[in-house]
C-alpha cells in the first residue's frame, strides 16, 4: 500500500479508488487506508498552490476577503478549492488550525468565517471524503470555540455523516473536549448514530472522562424534561454563579450567593428540601488501608488513600459531595471528592443493608459503565474520619470529577 502523497495537493489514484465505494467505508473495506492516505496527503498542505481567495480565507485575512466579495472578484462561495474540495468555511477552519504565523494582517479566522457565512458561503460544504468545515473544527483540541459555536449558530449539522458514517461528536469525544461535546448537544447531537462499524456514543459517552460524563447526561436530562440536585454551580435563585455560593444547609442540595436570594427562593425550594435523617441516609466506614490494587490502579488515585484529617484541620461533621464507584457485584466502593482531599473505599460486609442502598440509588439513576460499572455523586457528611453518613434519597447532578 503506497501513502504517498503529491505535494501539488493532488489526490492519488488509489484515493480515488477508495472514494468510488458505495456507502460508509468500513475500517476493514477501505476506512482505514483512506484515512492514512488522505493524513498522508494533506500533512504537507502547500499555500503555494491555493488560488489568491483560498489564500487569504486560509490565512484568516477578513479584509482580504471582504474586499474580494464585495468587489465581484470573489469565486462562488459554494464552491470548493484544491483537488480535497475543501469549502470556504473548512479552509478557514484549517488555517486556524496549522498557520502559526502569516502575514500582516492574517489570522482574523473567527471574523473571517463569520463574514463568509453571512454572506452566503454554506457551512456544510463535504470535501472528497465528505467531512464538512465543523467535523474539522472539531477534530482538533487546539481549535478555538468561538469558530464552533459560529458554525452551529449558521446552520452547520452537527449530525452529518461524512465517509466513515462518523459525526462531528467523533472528533469531540477524542479528543476529551466536554466544551465541544456541550455545543453540539446544544444543537441537537444524536449519539445514537452509528458509524460504519457500528460504533455509537450512547452506551459509551462515560469512559470518555468525567466532564463529559457530566455534560452529556446534563443534555439528556434536558431533553427529557429532568432535572438534578446540583446541575449547575450557581445561585438557586439568581442564576449568579462567579462569586462565593453557600449550600443550604439542611439539604445540601442548592447553592446560594447570599443570605437575601435563599430566604427569597425559600418558598419554592421548601417542599423539595429534604434534611438529612435516617430515613434518607446511609452511614458508610470509610477504609484507609489495604484497598484492591485493581480499583487504585484503574483511577489512578494518587496518594491512593487519603484520610481527611491528612489533608489539612477538618471541623466535624463536614459537609461533602462525594463520587462513588463500584466496578463489579459486591466490589468495594471507591470513593472520593473533586480535590482528592478525601479518598477512601468502604466494604459490602461492613454494612450490606447500606451497600446494597447505595447500589440501588446508582442503578436507578446513576451511570452505568463498561463491565458492570456504576457510579453517583451524593451529599454527604463526614461525622468523623470513621464515619460518612451518605445521602442516598437522591442523586445530584454529575459532576466534573
Amino acid at each position: 500500500m503506497s501513502t504517498a502523497y503529491d505535494a501539488d495537493l493532488q489526490v492519488t489514484p488509489r484515493t480515488q479508488t477508495l472514494l468510488s465505494i458505495e456507502g460508509f467505508l468500513r475500517t476493514d473495506n477501505g476506512g482505514y487506508e483512506l484515512r492514512d492516505l488522505y493524513n498522508a496527503q494533506t500533512a504537507r498542505f502547500n499555500l503555494s498552490k491555493l488560488d489568491l481567495f483560498a489564500l487569504v480565507c486560509y490565512t484568516g485575512m477578513v479584509s482580504e476577503v471582504s474586499k474580494a466579495v464585495r468587489n465581484g472578484s470573489a469565486p462562488r462561495l459554494d464552491g470548493t478549492a484544491t483537488p480535497f474540495e475543501f469549502g470556504y468555511a473548512t479552509l478557514v477552519i484549517a488555517g486556524s488550525q496549522r498557520l502559526a504565523e502569516g502575514p500582516p494582517g492574517s489570522g482574523y479566522h473567527v471574523d473571517t468565517l463569520k463574514f463568509l457565512l453571512a454572506h452566503g458561503c454554506p457551512p456544510d460544504v463535504p470535501d472528497i471524503c465528505r467531512c464538512i468545515a465543523l467535523e474539522h473544527a472539531c477534530m482538533i483540541p487546539s481549535t478555538k470555540p468561538a469558530l464552533i459555536s459560529t458554525l452551529l449558530a449558521h446552520g452547520a449539522a452537527p449530525n452529518h455523516q461524512d465517509i466513515y458514517g462518523r459525526t462531528a461528536m467523533w472528533g469531540a469525544m477524542m479528543c476529551h473536549s466536554a466544551k465541544t461535546v456541550d455545543m453540539l448537544m446544544e444543537y441537537g447531537a444524536d449519539l445514537a448514530i452509528r458509524d460504519a462499524d457500528g460504533r455509537h456514543f450512547s452506551e459509551i459517552y462515560v469512559t470518555y472522562g468525567p466532564e463529559t460524563a457530566a455534560v452529556v447526561r446534563k443534555w439528556l436530562r434536558a431533553r427529557a424534561g429532568e432535572t438534578a440536585p446540583r446541575e449547575s454551580k450557581e445561585c438557586a435563585a439568581c442564576s449568579k454563579t462567579h462569586g462565593s455560593l453557600k449550600q443550604c444547609a439542611r439539604c445540601h442540595s442548592v447553592l446560594y450567593c447570599s443570605s437575601e436570594c435563599q430566604r427569597w427562593h425559600w418558598q419554592m425550594h421548601k417542599p423539595l428540601c429534604q434534611a438529612f435523617s435516617s430515613d434518607n441516609t446511609v452511614t458508610l466506614t470509610p477504609i484507609y488501608s489495604g484497598a484492591p490494587v485493581a480499583s487504585i490502579i484503574a483511577h489512578k488515585m494518587t496518594p491512593p488513600l487519603r484520610p481527611p484529617t491528612e489533608a489539612s484541620a477538618v471541623t466535624y461533621p463536614k459537609s461533602v459531595i462525594v463520587k462513588i464507584q463500584i466496578s463489579a457485584a459486591d466490589s468495594p466502593f471507591l470513593i472520593y471528592t473533586k480535590k482528592r482531599d478525601f479518598l477512601c473505599y468502604a466494604r459490602r460486609e461492613d454494612d450490606p443493608a447500606a451497600y446494597e442502598r447505595v447500589v440501588a440509588a446508582m442503578k436507578a439513576k446513576g451511570v452505568s459503565g463498561p463491565g458492570g460499572t456504576w457510579k453517583g455523586y451524593f451529599a454527604a457528611e463526614l461525622k468523623s474520619a470513621d464515619q460518612l453518613v451518605v445521602k442516598v434519597s437522591e442523586l445530584l447532578a454529575d459532576q466534573p470529577f
